[in-house]
């Protein structure tokens, strides 16, 4: 596999994508670990991205059609479940192997992704904060953002447990079914559980920076998150996502402990890079998928960035 120019222009990405030069480049490759992307919340095609809070986390819908596209055409969708079989009987995973994962728990994964992905027949796995979907109300971090602005939410991401529990609770805002921001209700996460496809994993009930937590609410947010999904699912939740996901600063040592402890066998990490073999599996890495990434952006990465000949 001859290396791609150090930079590129979008147009020929798009000329390169449409020949089909990088489904060409990969059918002879693999990659150097498992590729594992990490999306938050669809935005239809009637929302623009201007409109929403933190608008690099909401990919459009048709951007994200086309990733499943390309990778089911290209690669290796795999399921956690397999990746679990594989680390098990230590034996390797296929040659181009993408887990797709989404965080927080947007409503977007049912009415956008969710018909998508079953077309596609990729596997994914939710990682779902229970309080907003419970109370019917938007994220912390949205309705701040709405209030105030994206600053200040990052501002608050830094604020002591105290004063992030108080800003937080009095900032709740209710979610209407059809506001792009709202998270899943109780019914959809009722109806994706019902799908061999996904799986359920904890990431919180409020979404805190575990790091500014004392373990015993690091806990609580955590087992709680848990047992709610498995009483609304009726399924088994061994995954997690930390919220934020920086590794040893949105989390500590402690926290990882504590996962080990009530049972989680796998959690991720937004450490942007490959996952491999010799990976912590309470530590996994992922790649934050952002908007405006397009189908040749990401078949440029997967041809030159994650894969050998």
């Amino acid at each position: 596999m001859q290396p791609a120019p150090r930079a590129i222009s979008a147009a020929v990405k798009r000329v390169l994508f449409s020949t089909g030069h990088y489904s060409r480049v990969l059918s002879g490759a693999a990659f150097h670990g498992l590729v594992v992307l990490c999306y938050h919340n669809l935005r239809g095609r009637d929302v623009s991205a201007s409109a929403l809070p933190f608008a690099p986390l909401h990919v459009a819908a048709d951007e994200f059609e086309r990733h499943c596209g390309f990778i089911r055409e290209t690669c290796h969708p795999i399921s956690l479940d397999d990746w679990r079989s594989a680390r098990r009987a230590r034996r390797p995973l296929p040659p181009r192997a993408v887990l797709v994962t989404f965080d927080d728990g947007y409503r977007s994964i049912v009415t956008i992704a969710k018909p998508i992905l079953e077309a596609c027949r990729i596997p994914y796995v939710v990682f779902a904060c229970t309080g907003a979907m419970a109370e019917r109300s938007l994220f912390w971090f949205d309705a701040i953002a709405r209030q105030e602005s994206d600053a200040a939410v990052d501002v608050l991401k830094g604020a002591s447990w105290t004063e992030w529990q108080a800003r937080t609770g009095s900032a709740r805002v209710a979610a209407a079914t059809d506001d792009p921001s709202a998270p899943l209700t109780l019914a959809d996460l009722k109806a994706l559980s019902t799908s061999s496809l996904v799986e359920i994993g904890a990431h919180t009930v409020t979404h805190p920076i575990l790091a500014r937590a004392p373990l015993a609410e690091q806990q609580r947010e955590i087992e709680r998150s848990r047992d709610d999904l498995e009483a609304w699912t009726g399924r088994k939740v061994r995954a997690f996502a930390f919220p934020n996901g920086r590794p040893r600063v949105d989390y500590t040592e402690g926290t990882v402990t504590l996962l080990e402890r009530l049972g989680f066998d796998v959690a991720f990490t937004t450490d942007s890079r490959m996952a491999r073999a010799e990976d912590a599996p309470l530590e996994m890495p992922r790649f934050l998928m952002m908007a405006g990434m397009t189908a040749p952006d990401l078949a440029h990465r997967f041809a030159y960035r994650y894969a050998r000949a």
